[in-house]
């Protein structure tokens, strides 16, 4: 049983938590948290009142959630899966709001353990919940949708991504100019979705729109924009536009030099597309010279990583 000073304590914990994930240090937050979980459980037995059972589910809730935002999604499912059986109580009247949230972070971390059939059974049950909330969190809705549209894209089950994407497009269109990098997010997936379902066109225009949204939205060395250009030249690669596709490489490959050695992979297999581009195009000598000049570059990117160690 808590005591009213602990009932209290845990209350600031909670609060003292927030406000350092807010500040953008989910780690401290996570600390906090991890702490005052561990005081509720030690006071807490079987027979603990509605209120204290409550407290719990709260704190279980936070933790899954910072596990989560701190890339430890294996951690996290085991305290979201016990604050989803504690909210099965009716008589602790978990909103529905509250459920859904639940099932948003269990279905992200199950995705970022690979069980991506899993992970979509949550969202889809996430949809169902947000679906009935009056007013619909729109925003919620479009995020969660995007989620599931990822994985069943993954799965090649095109059509259903295509529905999904178009339902989070449409509410990030009607909430104009403050959604504009999620209606970019949207597109470029779009863009991906359409590649793979051999509509190059279609590909094309969304990469396009993405990478106009980008720019318009970020500074111009933002590693977006260069993602955006990368999809962009690989679409114009592949259907065999080799001026719009080396400009695109190029532009690419330019931001990611801003981002080194954080981007390295990105930008070795930007470079890699870019050379073979070139050798297609009869100029082997160019593409050998790129290849030696990214070799260098990234031995000099893990070479400055490895002396901030």
């Amino acid at each position: 049983m808590l005591t009213p000073e602990q009932t209290h304590l845990l209350g600031w914990f909670r609060e003292h938590a927030a406000s350092q994930r807010a500040a953008g240090f989910p780690g401290r937050a996570l600390r906090v948290v991890t702490g005052a979980l561990g005081l509720a459980r030690r006071h807490l037995s079987r027979d603990a009142s509605a209120e204290e059972r409550l407290i719990l589910f709260s704190l279980l809730a936070d933790a899954g959630r910072l596990l989560l935002e701190c890339g430890h999604a294996h951690q996290a499912e085991p305290d979201l899966r016990l604050a989803l059986d504690l909210a099965a109580d009716e008589t602790l009247a978990v909103p529905p709001a509250a459920w859904a949230d639940l099932r948003q972070y269990l279905g992200a971390a199950l995705d970022a353990q690979g069980r991506e059939e899993e992970a979509a059974e949550q969202f889809v049950l996430a949809l169902d919940l947000l679906e009935t909330l009056d007013p619909p969190p729109l925003a919620s809705i479009a995020g969660v949708a995007n989620n599931l549209g990822m994985i069943r894209r993954g799965q090649g089950r095109f059509e259903e991504a295509a529905a999904l994407y178009r339902r989070a497009q449409e509410i990030y269109e009607a909430m104009g100019p403050p959604h504009a990098l999620d209606l970019a997010t949207i597109c470029n997936n779009q863009g991906s979705l359409f590649w793979a379902w051999s509509q190059p066109d279609l590909a094309r225009d969304f990469h396009l729109v993405a990478l106009k949204l980008r720019r318009d939205a970020l500074p111009r060395t933002h590693p977006d924009i260069a993602q955006s250009a990368s999809n962009l030249a690989a679409v114009y690669h592949d259907t065999g536009d080799f001026d719009r596709a080396g400009r695109n490489y190029l532009r690419a490959l330019e931001i990611l030099a801003h981002h080194l050695p954080e981007q390295q992979e990105t930008y070795e297999i930007v470079a890699q597309n870019y050379a073979d581009l070139l050798e297609q195009s009869g100029r082997a000598g160019r593409a050998d010279r790129l290849r030696h000049r990214t070799r260098q570059k990234l031995l000099k990117a893990r070479e400055r990583a490895a002396d901030r160690l």
